[in-house]
């Protein structure tokens, strides 16, 4: 070493909260690994507030990861809160009660946020503990089944994503709506929502972002949804499959007579994804310029299985529409 040049570990001479801040951006196996820094770093991870399980991390040693789950969740320090909890599987995936008793204690912990992302095609079930957390603010859940619902509470909830998630009754998703009074930020992937989406009494004040990724979208019953989100500012929506021009006709009928508060006054961007331009999708996006009033950019973005020829026809019929907004740019891509 050159002279001159001290040997002071000044990471490990920052206070405890400081340092603690700085492992809770770590996944938990690596937060762990620094307990053999130094009898100074020995039990700082079990104040950490994040807890961040990743089976990635365990490549074919599905035991080991259990059990490596248990003790960060167990070994913690029971006075500290756990602030976020992730779990993420690639590979594989305990049994339904390990799961649940990981979550439970994240719960009982004033958890504020949760990230659950089992394999595709797994068999873990939703835990309902998570739908009457008061303390939670973002909720991400992906390639989940939700079995039963009892009760929703979720009213400090104002993120939620669900992809892959599939419902055993209909009704369900309405009940997770419902039970989410001030959500601010909804995305859901991969759902047949519209078929069977029946209009909310509860209004969303707050919503201000919408993301959809859907089959068979019946654009009247969005419609209808829009009139629950008076404050809608983003609204983006993914095609998953072309509707038949029989149903497409029959739609068109069922627009609602009067316009949703959000297309008058707050909607700014408007983005429909894997547009194929069968008539029902161009009625809708011309339904969107024609009654967005402060509308500041409108974004089709084609199928890749759509031609060179139909996709200049689609930019036809929609350019030509006049557009309430006169400050809105519409986007082709």
């Amino acid at each position: 070493m050159a002279p001159g040049i001290s040997r002071v570990d000044r990471i490990s001479a920052l206070p405890d909260p400081i340092l603690v801040h700085i492992l809770s951006f770590l996944e938990s196996k690596m937060v762990a690994a620094t307990s053999i820094l130094s009898s100074r770093w020995r039990d700082l991870w079990h104040s950490v507030p994040t807890v961040d399980l990743d089976d990635a991390l365990f490549p074919d040693e599905e035991e080991l990861f259990v059990r490596f789950a248990y003790a960060v969740i167990l070994s913690r320090d029971v006075t500290q809160p756990i602030l976020n909890f992730r779990l993420k599987s690639e590979y594989s995936l305990s049994a339904q009660c390990d799961v649940e008793l990981w979550l439970n204690t994240a719960i009982q912990r004033q958890v504020g946020r949760i990230e659950l992302s089992p394999p595709i095609y797994s068999d873990i079930k939703l835990p309902i503990g998570i739908l009457t957390c008061s303390t939670l603010v973002v909720l991400k859940l992906a390639n989940l089944t939700v079995d039963r619902i009892s009760t929703v509470q979720l009213p400090a909830l104002q993120t939620l994503y669900m992809d892959g998630v599939e419902f055993a009754k209909r009704e369900y998703v309405d009940m997770i709506l419902s039970g989410c009074p001030n959500i601010e930020d909804l995305q859901i992937e991969s759902l047949d929502l519209y078929l069977n989406f029946r209009p909310l009494d509860i209004t969303f004040g707050n919503l201000i972002h919408v993301q959809f990724s859907v089959y068979d979208c019946r654009w009247w019953l969005l419609l209808r949804l829009l009139n629950s989100c008076p404050l809608l500012q983003i609204l983006e929506l993914r095609k998953e499959k072309k509707i038949s021009a029989s149903l497409s006709d029959r739609l068109s009928r069922h627009y609602p007579k009067t316009v949703p508060g959000c297309l008058s006054s707050h909607l700014r961007a408007c983005t429909i994804d894997n547009f194929h331009g069968a008539d029902v999708d161009i009625q809708f996006a011309i339904y969107i310029l024609q009654n967005a009033s402060v509308l500041k950019k409108m974004t089709i973005c084609c199928s890749s299985s759509s031609r060179k020829e139909n996709r200049f026809e689609i930019l036809k019929k929609i350019s030509k529409v006049a557009r309430i907004s006169t400050t809105c740019e519409l986007l082709f891509e």
